[in-house]
């Protein structure tokens, strides 16, 4: 009993110390396999049964091209035939590929596994996949050191993993990779080496543009989650783990690898990482997507898998895309990175936080997670390494759900076919109105609140658990609005269902030469309760349109220096700027409210030169507005 009460602690403390949990989402098989086999999202059914029960556990050092050696972790189904070969998942871990506990405990459980659960290990092995999990240059028990984060050495080494793994005597020669955040976009990186044992790839919560999906979603420096980042990356390369709270005190560190017999490399390479590359440091220097990092000399272009997309697309390698709508800004990069790579098979998007953890609708009984990841994924690695046609690349492209209707949608485009923008017309009386001939002109004065808020459980705060105040919620934001600049409409005669990224079109001014903007699209109930639905940001210098960077489905901006164009206080500029991205269902008798702020406290940073007021307005002739994209009945 003492037994299974320290293996579940010790379990406990690693989803605790997780980056990118969301594996524990996934349902555990109890099914047999049944008479007529069934695959869908979500279900999978009679195409492959677990075969085993438990994994044997191993590690190495593995010597890249440079002589650098990297810790690797592999993980067999136990039983495994001699002789058979399978195929392998590989995730490429800056978290720390397990976890080494204190004697007497280490005793009960070693390793103990770490960003990637032991629950989703033990899915795959089960259906006879082999687990690789290797610890990037710079961390955890590999050598070398960290320069940059997803460095081109990094990505190099990806290559040499992959000829390590076919090189097994248990290898089938077929390799899926994935993972969660950090790991979901390494994941990704990989298939820029477009080595042809890589069959597909699942990137969970990653990211596709590292400037405008996390550092400065819309221009806005989101400093406080770069800073903890920074921190919890730090403390894990100083193999310090107490920024985890009490149950560090059961872990002695990262893992060695059983070959370091006496662990000469494990001391060379945990001393060597305490001189790693902070992320938090010189991050006050950058501003626009193209200003060098002075630490490292290089941009957040040159960290990032969009600059790297026509190598993704030109390895061929099928992608399933996987995230939630409350994931940060990370589902914009989701979409976005559909529509740029012709190789991405499938994307599905639930109501989700970050890996997922939490189901974030607000019309859900619970936050527990009612769709089965893992078998999901299990759809598309059985086709695409094993070659089971199970029907996963007959359906269609896109998988969504559509909150408040709480429905799983399916579409073969994004946005869906037959969307079309509805206008709604901002009015000097603080009214939305549809029809430009009813606004009444003026202009709508706002005196800026510095301490509203989108909440401590806000989706931004899903992003890194160090960061996080309980699971992700948007409680009633009717007492945060009074803070606001709102315009709302009447109620609606009918549904209303958006699926896509709303647009806002407005002509703003503010009384300091600097700002920051900040657009929330709610749902005002029957009761007065004020639901959250999406929210923008935008910094007016940025305002600047683009069509180069890459392919989106709403307004683009550069965010590089020269594109800038300095705002001067009093003057009124057009600001055009996208919404984060979102399927919802306004019901009959709501109304839809655009609130307007000039902070998000807690979560991003202010320009220096912060103004007081804020002036929107609007007239028939020159219109002031938020276009949704409306998906018809």
């Amino acid at each position: 009993m003492k037994c299974t009460r320290f293996l579940n602690t010790m379990l406990s403390f690693a989803l605790l110390i997780l980056f990118t949990s969301g594996y524990a989402s996934g349902k555990k098989d109890k099914t047999t396999t049944p008479v007529v086999p069934v695959s869908r999202p979500g279900v999978y059914q009679g195409y492959s049964s677990p075969q085993y029960k438990g994994f044997t556990y191993h590690s190495y050092y593995v010597q890249m091209r440079d002589s650098i050696l990297l810790a690797v972790d592999v993980y067999l189904p136990k039983g495994l035939e001699p002789g058979k070969k399978i195929p392998a998942i590989l995730y490429l871990d800056r978290y720390v590929r397990s976890l080494q506990a204190k004697w007497p405990f280490s005793m009960f459980v070693d390793p103990v596994l770490a960003s990637v659960g032991e629950h989703e290990v033990g899915y795959f092995t089960s259906y006879g996949y082999a687990i690789v999990v290797v610890d990037v240059r710079g961390t955890g028990a590999s050598q070398g050191q960290r320069r940059m984060e997803f460095s081109p050495e990094e990505v190099l080494d990806g290559r040499d993993i992959v000829d390590w793994i076919i090189a097994q005597a248990w290898s089938d020669k077929n390799i899926g990779t994935t993972g969660i955040s950090y790991l979901g976009t390494t994941a990704e990186m990989l298939l820029a080496n477009q080595h042809p044992a890589v069959k597909a790839c699942i990137p969970r919560s990653a990211i596709f543009d590292l400037y405008n999906n996390v550092a400065f979603p819309g221009g806005v420096r989101q400093g406080p989650f770069v800073e903890i980042w920074g921190q919890t990356t730090k403390a894990l390369d100083d193999n310090n783990f107490a920024i985890f709270g009490k149950r560090a005190k059961l872990v002695r560190g990262a893992h060695p690898v059983k070959s370091d017999k006496h662990r000469a490399i494990y001391k060379q390479v945990i001393a060597q990482h305490k001189q790693n590359f902070n992320v938090s440091s010189g991050a006050a220097n950058i501003e626009f997507r193209d200003d060098l990092q002075p630490v490292v000399n290089a941009s957040l272009n040159d960290f990032s898998v969009h600059t790297r997309m026509s190598q993704v697309e030109g390895s061929h390698t099928p992608i399933y895309r996987i995230d939630g709508w409350y994931d940060g800004a990370l589902a914009k990069g989701c979409l976005d990175a559909s529509l740029n790579t012709s190789n991405t098979r499938k994307v599905l998007i639930g109501p989700w936080d970050h890996g997922p953890r939490n189901n974030v609708s607000p019309y859900a009984s619970s936050k527990k997670i009612d769709f089965d990841v893992h078998a999901e994924m299990l759809r598309f690695f059985d086709r695409y390494l094993k070659g089971i046609k199970n029907g996963i690349d007959d359906e269609q492209l896109y998988t969504y759900f559509s909150v408040g209707e709480e429905a799983w949608k399916n579409s073969n485009v994004w946005p869906p076919k037959d969307e079309y923008p509805q206008k709604f017309y901002f009015s000097a009386d603080n009214n939305t109105v549809m029809v430009p001939s009813k606004i009444k002109s003026g202009t709508v004065n706002y005196t800026i609140d510095y301490t509203s808020t989108s909440g401590l459980t806000s989706g931004w705060n899903s992003l890194v658990p160090t960061y996080m105040h309980g699971p992700t919620n948007y409680p009633d934001r009717r007492k945060e609005d009074e803070k606001l600049l709102s315009f709302t409409t009447d109620k609606l005669p009918g549904r209303i269902d958006i699926a896509g990224s709303p647009v806002i079109s407005m002509n703003f001014s503010a009384d300091a030469n600097d700002a920051t903007v900040f657009c929330y699209l709610e749902d005002v109930g029957p009761d007065s309760s004020v639901t959250y639905v999406t929210e923008g940001m935008f910094r007016p210098l940025q305002r600047k349109p683009d069509s180069e960077t890459y392919k989106t489905p709403y307004p683009n901006h550069s965010f590089k220096k020269a594109d800038s164009v300095a705002y001067k206080s009093g003057e009124t500029v057009q600001l055009i700027f996208d919404l984060l991205p979102i399927a919802y269902q306004f019901k009959k008798d709501h109304r839809i409210r655009v609130s307007i702020a000039g902070t998000d406290a807690g979560h991003f940073n202010l320009p220096q030169d912060k103004p007081a007021h804020f002036q929107i307005s609007s007239s028939a002739a020159s219109p002031s507005l938020i276009e949704l994209p409306v998906v018809p009945e």
